[in-house]
């Protein structure tokens, strides 16, 4: 009886503590760096308006969802890839996205991609969030399927890449 109460107790410890995530003690491997170069590259289309490297990274039968807070309600909007790479060919603002510390999990040809970003806009920080990724392989190349992001103006954590470099 004693030793089951000592698991009990044991196992209710390690179950309360909040568990953190570090990139750092996942594996990194071949898969994983070529997961994180497409959703790296993603950024960088994002980043200098570029639809058709966007197009060439999606499925666009995909979608990105965005969740943003105002007035303390959740703004849930929804797009098709196919409309996120129009809007981004169009852009016209200077955009710069930068994410660190992403966590990629795979498993056959799925995997999933979680970040931390902050985007700029005309040279001024604008928000920061998280951002998920969904992807598949296909053809043996790793394309984004579905993809979604928060919005979050305030509360932003201070980027380990430092201050971004304003030109």
């Amino acid at each position: 009886m004693t030793k089951y109460l000592m698991m009990i107790s044991f196992t209710s410890s390690l179950l309360s503590q909040q568990l953190e995530f570090n990139s750092t003690l996942l594996p990194t491997d071949a898969t994983t760096d070529s997961i994180k170069y497409v959703v790296t590259e993603l950024l960088d289309a994002i980043s200098t308006n570029d639809s058709i490297k966007a197009k060439r990274l999606v499925l666009e039968e995909g979608h990105v969802m965005r969740v943003s807070k105002k007035a303390g309600d959740n703004n849930i909007s929804f797009r098709s890839n196919r409309t996120f790479i129009e809007q981004t060919g169009n852009r016209t603002m200077d955009i710069h996205e930068r994410m660190w510390n992403p966590i990629i999990i795979y498993r056959g040809d799925i995997a999933i991609a979680w970040t931390t970003y902050d985007l700029h806009i005309n040279n001024k920080f604008s928000h920061c969030g998280a951002e998920t990724f969904n992807l598949v392989r296909k053809d043996n190349r790793w394309l984004i399927s579905d993809w979604a992001y928060t919005v979050e103006s305030i509360n932003c954590d201070k980027s380990p890449l430092g201050p971004y470099p304003y030109k």
